[in-house]
């Protein structure tokens, strides 16, 4: 068996296969594609320019990986490739035929390494299923590919069948929940270890049950994100390039000619050029649902797009650190909480959508907490917003400070406050119409000053909102 890579933790060999298949690299590759890449990815808005050329073929050394890795576009591309779509059939048949290789490889240094009475001493599967994170078609059809790829290559080293079955239970129960084209193992393996059979059915059971209440919050993330960044970057600074198009076109920027010192592989890059081709398509009009022409601003220049896009990060990055603070609290006793008092059984979810009147358009609130002991028969839901800032008020004048305060809670409070409807299919309340019971505006420490969070405080609570501040 081929050990060159044995000395490298097996929780990235599923990331070295996809380098290796996707990509052409070798063992040694994985530093081509840093883990932080797709830990911290966030996605853009979906566009097969991500991914592919027109044909549908993959470009760039890292767009398998990412796209993968990025639920809601993998589950586009599954659902328009299901569609008949020929540029998402050609596109999602790369990936399989690299998962099921992968499989292959996966099985080959699982099984090689000295472990031959339990593989899952030596592969870390939960890691592989944060490479695939998509509970959907799209993601379970890939998993039943990786899995099917172990099996046949396990079965080709003479392992025995029990073997391959706690292997099999592992990526089916065990983190990366995968769907071996209708079967939990083969009849083979069903014979000789029943029991590590029916905790895999059992695990398929519960995965289905969950896909679509899981699948609904991912595609509501996505829409969060998009609106998120549609937000920030109408208000970015920086430079931008011109609106006339005959001069825009001069300009129309390549995945295959990055500027100076950025790889044609960078997956800023990408995006930078996904970007620049729909802000180019909105100025000439050509796409619908996108705002007035006299309001689409003309794209940012990369520099600035950059700072731009860092400084979102540093967005989601700040409210998942506040998501977390919150979570934690939902296990303290009541004394010891900041945010979450009167509370009995909290439940905390982010980037919900909510609707203030009836029709498409929604709001995500960074975190919506509801407290489940109160969705007994005849009691009235206790529900809470939570508005996430990043807001410098260190060089502010106490009167700056105030003003900004209140422009923040007055914001919230239109955004999150009074009678909303819950539009997250599988949440408790989905459907219901609901009256928020207390708005929180939460921003971070390191940015206000200590002399004004007192006076800032009371400057929020009289619009009606409570202030935190949350340290990282």
């Amino acid at each position: 068996m081929k050990n060159s890579c044995a000395s490298r933790p097996l929780g990235w060999v599923w990331l070295v296969m996809l380098s290796v298949v996707l990509m052409g690299s070798r063992c040694g590759g994985v530093e081509a594609v840093p883990s932080d890449m797709w830990r911290r990815d966030v996605a853009p808005p979906f566009d097969y320019g991500l991914y592919s050329d027109a044909q549908g073929r993959l470009v760039g050394e890292t767009s398998g990986v990412l796209l993968v890795h990025r639920s809601a576009h993998l589950e586009k591309v599954y659902a328009d490739a299901q569609a008949g779509d020929a540029r998402a059939r050609r596109l999602l048949d790369q990936l399989e035929v690299a998962t099921e290789a992968a499989g292959v490889e996966l099985a080959d240094k699982a099984l090689g390494l000295g472990c031959s009475a339990l593989p899952t001493c030596t592969v870390r599967w939960a890691e592989l299923g944060e490479l695939i994170p998509s509970p959907g078609p799209g993601g379970t059809r890939l998993r039943g590919l990786l899995a099917r790829g172990f099996e046949r290559q396990a079965r080709r080293e003479q392992v025995e069948s029990a073997v391959i079955t706690v292997a099999l239970n592992a990526l089916l129960v065990g983190g990366v929940a995968m769907a071996v084209e209708g079967r939990a193992a083969s009849g083979e393996v069903r014979a000789g270890a029943a029991e590590a059979e029916k905790l895999a059915r059992e695990g398929v059971a519960r995965q289905r049950a969950l896909s679509q209440v899981e699948e609904a919050a991912a595609l509501e993330e996505a829409a969060a994100l998009e609106v998120r960044l549609r937000e920030a970057e109408a208000v970015a600074g920086g430079a931008r390039q011109s609106s006339d198009l005959k001069m825009l076109e001069r300009r129309r920027p390549s995945l295959g000619s990055p500027p100076p010192g950025v790889a044609a592989d960078h997956p800023r890059w990408a995006d930078y050029v996904s970007y620049w081709e729909k802000r180019y398509e909105d100025l000439a009009g050509r796409r619908t649902g996108t705002a007035r022409l006299s309001e689409v601003k003309p794209p940012l220049e990369w520099l600035d797009y950059t700072v731009f896009r860092s400084q979102v990060q540093g967005g989601l990055d700040f409210q998942q650190g506040v998501t977390r603070a919150l979570q934690r609290e939902v296990t303290l006793p009541e004394a010891e909480r900041v945010y979450l008092r009167g509370m009995s059984r909290a439940r905390v979810d982010g980037n919900l959508g909510l609707s203030h009147a009836p029709g498409p358009v929604l709001t995500f609130v960074d975190q919506f907490v509801v407290d489940e002991a109160s969705l007994a028969p005849g009691r009235s839901p206790m529900v809470q917003c939570f508005s996430n800032k990043q807001r410098d008020f260190t060089r502010m004048s106490e009167v700056e400070a105030r003003h900004w305060v209140s422009m923040d809670a007055r914001e919230a409070l239109k955004k999150y406050g009074g009678r909303v409807e819950i539009r997250r299919p599988g949440h408790p309340l989905f459907g219901r119409e609901v009256s928020i019971n207390q708005v929180h505006l939460v921003y971070d420490v390191r940015s206000v000053p200590e002399v004004v969070r007192k006076t800032l405080r009371f400057e929020a609570r009289t619009r009606g909102v409570e202030l935190h501040f949350h340290a990282k």
